[in-house]
């Protein structure tokens, strides 16, 4: 069920849901997904037209891709990520992506993985 006007954004540059990759390969492709929406969603709250739930309708969009292409069930099925907008001590908004408990513990497992590697 891919399509190209997919409501995860434009089609200028190709999705990581849209490669073949599987297990860690894949959540690295989702943290890039994951910080196109974000990125797109910070421009648009600098031109006024923001809303946080539109972002997250993107940012679930993103996880069901995952999942429906089953690029990594271990890793995506029955996960989530919740945005949250905060404002800092300086005023600065921001979005703040709340990953689900086994999402988050995948995320430090790839990431000590690399650490291990250049070390």
């Amino acid at each position: 069920m891919q399509n190209s006007s997919s409501s995860t954004g434009d089609a200028d540059q190709g999705w990581g849901w849209q490669q073949p990759a599987h297990g860690q390969s894949a959540l690295a492709l989702f943290i890039d997904d994951l910080h196109r929406v974000l990125q797109a969603h910070a421009a648009r709250q600098l031109a006024g037209a923001a809303p946080l739930a539109s972002a997250q309708e993107q940012v679930d969009s993103l996880i069901a891709h995952y999942v429906e292409l089953r690029r990594a069930p271990e890793i995506f099925d029955g996960q989530s990520v919740t945005l949250k907008e905060g404002t800092d001590r300086d005023g600065v908004s921001h979005t703040v992506p709340i990953f689900s408990p086994h999402l988050k513990k995948s995320l430090v497992a790839m990431l000590g993985g690399q650490n291990k590697t250049t070390q």
